[in-house]
């Protein structure tokens, strides 16, 4: 699969040209396709083109899902840095499309098997971008950490939340107000 295509789903994410999707086998590639081929371009347009053709929303949840699992098998086996931000994307993609289509279990349980590696991309974020870019995505990730502490009431979500709050007083410190800014609602 080209990046292209994946661009045609989620325009938004401007990140994912630099993803190699060489390897991305995603199910119902058919109808991925045939979406491209159709002109038609972005999440919602995707969803209303496979109800269209008589499919249900299992097969946007799975193109979704799949997307997020080939972003993060890239990241745990080549560490590479390109699909970082598209992961945070694609997740707060997930979160709100799940939550607002019926599939609010798979939401919780993507939370729980993943937000560990947000957190653990937090440092490789602060080493690339600048202090507004840092700051944003370092803000959402510790909110999806805090949101699996509450959620989960277990240790291993305490420690996360924990380590993405220190991540965060570094950047107090290393950026000042650009941080608190974010934190205010002025970023992402």
């Amino acid at each position: 699969m080209k990046a292209e295509t994946v661009m045609k789903i989620l325009p938004q994410i401007e990140g994912m040209r630099d993803v190699d999707f060489s390897q991305f086998n995603p199910p119902y590639p058919g109808v991925i396709d045939a979406f491209e081929k159709s002109g038609r371009e972005g999440l919602v347009e995707f969803q209303k083109f496979v109800e269209e053709n008589g499919l249900g929303k299992e097969v946007v949840r799975s193109f979704l899902v799949s997307l997020l699992q080939y972003l993060l098998i890239r990241y745990r086996r080549f560490n590479e840095y390109a699909v970082v931000k598209p992961v945070v994307k694609v997740f707060i993609t997930l979160k709100g499309w799940l939550n607002e289509n019926g599939f609010e279990r798979d939401w919780e349980k993507l939370l729980a098997s993943f937000v560990g590696y947000l957190v653990s991309m937090m440092p490789m974020i602060v080493e690339n971008e600048d202090c507004e870019t840092t700051g944003a995505y370092a803000v959402v990730i510790a909110k999806l950490a805090r949101e699996a502490m509450e959620k989960f009431n277990d240790e291993y979500y305490d420690e996360l939340f924990k380590a993405a709050n220190g991540i965060l007083d570094e950047l107090r410190e290393k950026c000042g107000t650009d941080v608190a800014m974010v934190e205010k609602g002025k970023g992402c």
